[in-house]
């Protein structure tokens, strides 16, 4: 196989729950050696939270831990032990990047904050990710992504006129933060190679999830009107949004911007007099009976199958989608269900006592074409002797003791 662009840098990985670990699953998946770091009195608390496969299941069987630790090294070491202690700060000797989402301090009352570290090794890069960053009044703060997602403002505007606000899906920022992560790290291991310096990289979640608001910040700004949330229109689309089709909770998406593409939807749908309608032959007079306009492609959309009326616009210069279900991304859709060989998803197993099967997706950018193959994430403590003999030189008798001592498990 191709070298992977990240091949050669490793990471001493405190992170856990979702964001952190979603995050250096990404650095993971493009080759870095990512070397989770647990204990058995601090686990990974994902592990027990979520989806587990049909069975007895297992702190190693959970779905969202599997889906966020792809590619990674397991070590189990006990960090409230100076022998544990040790051990990390001999790993971070041996790394290039230290991550974590603890509360801002957490990292500096075990003696492995930033200077800590930088004494060990002066051009270590450090990642820390807490909701609210390491300064300010809310620097001990915690939250799961629901409360990152209101703390940002990103619930303001979602949902219908007139109704309580609503989340989006998932747990959003824990799903897009890592990006934002990613990047800086990028930026610093490029600014280490450039002059042998490392970096403190402090990545407030919830500042993150702001940059995510688009224009309102702006508009507030300028005209003192707050943002209101709008449904499945928008201001500048008319028509603009998901309409019923042919079969059981099925719908399509469609977006119209300018006259010329109104008028091609007005003659995919066999109406091409709506082009020149009174209420409907300008951008304003759309807008001004966009109840009519929407009843009317309502009616028409259910009465036809979400994927063939997508054929139809698409090739009319329409935009419009299926809105999909997970069948659809697994099973119908001939992009994303290819082959796990091509596609955007891919298959992975574990066999023995923590035997585990899930299908999880791959990074979604191509290299010259090839998405990266996927590893199953580790058991807990899977990597203890590979690492702790291998990487950091521990004889097998001072192995013996550690383990006997209750330092690893």
């Amino acid at each position: 196989m191709r070298p992977l662009p990240l091949e050669g840098v490793r990471v001493a990985d405190f992170c856990w729950l979702i964001v952190g670990p979603a995050s250096t699953r990404i650095l993971a998946d493009y080759g870095a050696d990512v070397i989770k770091i647990e204990s058995a009195s601090a686990m990974d608390n994902i592990r027990t939270t979520g989806v587990q496969p049909p069975g007895p299941g297992s702190v190693n069987t959970n779905g969202v831990f599997n889906d966020v630790n792809t590619n990674k090294r397991s070590v189990t070491i006990n960090i409230n032990t100076p022998a544990g202690l040790d051990l990390l700060k001999r790993l971070v000797m041996q790394s290039d990047v230290v991550t974590n989402n603890f509360t801002g301090d957490r990292m500096d009352r075990w003696g492995l904050g930033y200077e800590d570290l930088r004494a060990l090794k002066p051009d270590i890069i450090m990642l820390t990710m807490p909701v609210m960053g390491t300064t300010g009044p809310y620097v001990r703060y915690g939250s799961y992504g629901n409360g990152v997602i209101g703390y940002a403002g990103m619930r303001m505007n979602m949902g219908f006129p007139g109704r309580p606000p609503v989340g989006i899906a998932p747990l959003y920022s824990d799903f897009s933060v890592p990006y934002f992560a990613v990047s800086a790290l990028m930026a610093a291991l490029y600014h280490r190679e450039r002059t042998g310096e490392g970096q403190f990289i402090d990545l407030a979640q919830m500042e993150s999830a702001v940059a995510m608001l688009g224009t309102d910040i702006m508009e507030y700004s300028a005209t003192g009107a707050m943002p209101t949330p709008d449904g499945n229109r928008a201001r500048d689309f008319a028509p603009h949004g998901a309409y019923p089709c042919w079969g059981e909770d099925r719908w399509i998406a469609i977006a119209v911007r300018t006259d010329e593409e109104w008028t091609a939807l007005a003659t995919a749908m066999g109406r091409p007099a709506l082009a020149t309608d009174s209420r409907f032959a300008t951008f304003e007079a759309r807008q001004a009976y966009e109840d009519d306009l929407d009843a009317l492609i309502a009616t028409w959309t259910s009465r036809h199958d979400a994927w063939q009326l997508t054929h139809l616009l698409q090739a009319a210069g329409v935009m419009a989608g299926p809105v999909e279900d997970l069948e659809d991304m697994l099973v119908r859709d001939p992009h994303l269900a290819a082959p796990s060989s091509t596609g955007h998803f891919e298959r992975v197993s574990r066999e023995g006592e923590d035997s585990v099967t899930f299908t999880t997706h791959r990074q979604p950018s191509r290299l010259d074409g090839e998405s990266m193959a996927l590893r199953v994430s580790p058991v807990m403590g899977e990597h203890n002797e590979e690492v702790i003999r291998g990487l950091l030189g521990v004889s097998e008798d001072d192995y013996a003791a550690l383990l006997a001592d209750g330092v690893i498990y």
